[in-house]
């Protein structure tokens, strides 16, 4: 059934999926919606309420909403989202691959981007709760060649199996980790971070990269791909994550709880 409706979904123009974002904005906007508070108070407390608006920050995360069955239902359509800033960015790379990257724009469409051009590609993600909708959407993702691995301890062993193998990363580790991670700022705020590309940079196997979208000039999305010390601290991480940020800070996932773990008896924020 879900297979079913990408299909549906895929095949309408990007200009009348636009114009359906729209209408999510605005019932966003109107309603007491949890997306609508948890931006406004994320953007507060970071002090960037007067660089984004709310309503811009919705809209962008309204057409990321649309663009995940539009890609899931045709994957090569990643095509139409994503332009790259460079012909070949792993062209001097002589190791496997450690990507690390954040929730800015549709993720998956830099999944299908990347996995075009790097084979045995790993990739952790948090299963949807709909187990017919896990199902479809990892098999869609694993259709470009990458093995996903949930994000709960069976998962995360085969993923370091993965990586002990010396097969290619990639991670999006913006998210506020379940159990171990560290604290760390992010825009001079403290928030529980997850550590792991520290622990495994550590090790030396692979090329490190930092991979984000900004915006495109032909594209919606134009994709960024640096080289990195291959040792990186969480700190130095999340500084990553705030630079690219700070190019377009509405394409950034605002509506996610980034702060819902402080520390010591710090009240949550949300």
């Amino acid at each position: 059934m879900f297979l079913i409706l990408f299909k549906l979904i895929s095949s309408i123009p990007l200009f009348i999926l636009r114009f359906f974002s729209n209408f999510l904005t605005f019932w966003l906007l109107i309603t007491n919606s949890q997306q609508k508070n948890t931006t406004q108070q994320n953007l507060k407390h970071i002090g960037l309420q007067n660089k984004i608006s709310l309503t811009t920050s919705l809209i962008f995360s309204s057409e990321t909403f649309f663009e995940y069955p539009f890609l899931w239902g045709r994957p090569n359509n990643f095509k139409k989202l994503v332009e790259c800033s460079v012909k070949e960015p792993f062209q001097n790379s002589s190791k496997p691959k450690l990507i690390f990257t954040l929730h800015m724009g549709c993720v998956d469409a830099m999944l299908f981007f990347v996995s075009s051009m790097v084979d045995n590609l790993n990739i952790i993600f948090t299963p949807a709760k709909n187990k017919s909708l896990d199902t479809a959407i990892k098999k869609i993702r694993e259709s470009r060649g990458a093995k996903l691995h949930p994000a709960n301890p069976r998962g995360m062993n085969a993923f370091l199996k993965s990586f002990i193998k010396k097969e290619n990363i990639i991670i999006a580790t913006d998210l506020v980790p379940h159990n171990t991670g560290k604290y760390s700022t992010f825009f001079g705020k403290e928030c529980f971070s997850i550590d792991l590309i520290e622990k495994l940079s550590k090790k030396g196997t692979h090329d490190l990269y930092f991979a984000y979208f900004s915006k495109g000039t032909q594209k919606k999305y134009k994709l960024n791909i640096e080289s990195v010390d291959n040792f990186i601290s969480t700190d130095e991480m999340n500084k990553h994550f705030e630079r690219a940020i700070r190019i377009n800070p509405e394409m950034y996932g605002w509506e996610y709880k980034k702060f819902r773990k402080l520390p010591g008896s710090k009240k949550n924020i949300y």
